[in-house]
């Protein structure tokens, strides 16, 4: 049987060595960052986990109720354990053979957690007896537990605000796609009319310029229209070449106003389509969640696209069936969507 003095011995050492084991750090001990993949423990970072766990869990103020044998045992596993850790710290793998090295000191810890295990429970099982602390450990996993619940709960509280903000994020940035859609066609009807109005412009300038040339045509040929005594068969002649003259400047005025008017038909009309859906989003929001004033909106902006306008420019203009069917067809969705 050992005596006082072995006894206090054995109880110092071990609660040496478990301060030192408490004031390990993982990442000291694998040293991914200063040996690399290639070298460090990174793979035995579980068994080291584990290993260092099981000390910790040993009370130190209670040594003094286990037999010395036990003690002994446990001091020796917790000393070669100490022992295989600082081997770790100091490798050098600049040193030797460094694979071979650091293998046999991973597959060592892992070996021997079982062994550190078999000979450390006993001591915890034996502090938890005879301290009859059973109770109070309950108390504590019970706590652990509801504070596992009440985090529980923290945390569905949090993702449940955390999904609201995403489906108000999401609702946002659907609104502001859709905004940006009407916008961009809104532009495509701008420069279609931009690009009408300077054609209209174009052919302005030359049914002018024609209209100014048939004035001056006319009174050069009325100028120089032969006299009396001209022969008929000059006159005819004469009046032939003016006939033709007048009726190619006639037509080519007839032309240019009607490519004048066309021009300005198409320029009116991209211009009230872009107005339309410029203006589209602002009655939409202000009808609120009337479905039936939304849709009425949503056909009255599709007639003002497909259909064809009145502008005055054309006086044949009209309604083509199928753009009559396309608003027959956002009838029926929107109907739907009701």
């Amino acid at each position: 049987m050992a005596n006082q003095a072995q006894y206090d011995q054995a109880i110092t050492s071990i609660k040496e060595g478990l301060s030192k084991i408490s004031e390990y750090k993982i990442a000291d001990i694998i040293q991914e960052k200063k040996l690399g993949s290639q070298f460090s423990f990174k793979e035995a970072e579980p068994s080291i986990l584990s290993m260092l766990s099981l000390f910790k869990r040993v009370n130190t103020e209670e040594l003094a109720t286990i037999p010395f044998n036990l003690l002994n045992t446990f001091n020796g596993q917790l000393q070669d354990a100490i022992s295989r850790i600082d081997q770790m710290i100091a490798f050098n793998a600049n040193q030797g053979n460094p694979v071979q090295q650091r293998n046999s000191l991973i597959q060592n810890i892992q070996n021997k957690y079982d062994e550190y295990f078999q000979h450390t429970m006993p001591i915890i099982t034996s502090q938890m007896l005879n301290s009859n602390d059973l109770s109070i450990q309950q108390a504590k996993y019970n706590q652990i537990i509801e504070e596992l619940e009440k985090q529980k709960k923290e945390d569905a509280k949090k993702s449940a605000k955390y999904l609201e903000e995403m489906e108000r994020a999401l609702k946002s940035a659907q609104d502001s796609a859709a905004k940006s859609g009407v916008t961009k066609y809104s532009a495509l009807f701008k420069d279609e009319s931009e690009i009408h109005k300077s054609e209209a412009s174009f052919w302005l300038k030359r049914t002018i310029g024609i209209i100014a040339l048939i004035v001056v045509a006319s009174v050069i040929l009325i100028v120089f229209f032969p006299d009396t005594n001209t022969a008929s068969g000059q006159i005819v002649q004469y009046t032939v070449s003016k006939i033709i003259i007048l009726s190619a400047l006639f037509y080519g005025l007839n032309l240019c106003n009607k490519n004048f008017k066309a021009h300005k038909h198409n320029e009116v009309v991209n211009k009230h389509r872009q107005n339309a859906l410029a203006t589209f989003e602002t009655f939409s929001n202000a009808a609120g969640s009337d479905i039936q004033t939304k849709n009425a909106v949503l056909i009255e902006a599709t007639k003002t696209i497909f259909s064809n306008q009145q502008t005055g420019y054309l006086t044949n203009s009209s309604e083509t069936e199928s753009s009559n069917k396309i608003v027959e067809i956002i009838k029926g969705v929107s109907t739907k969507g009701e």
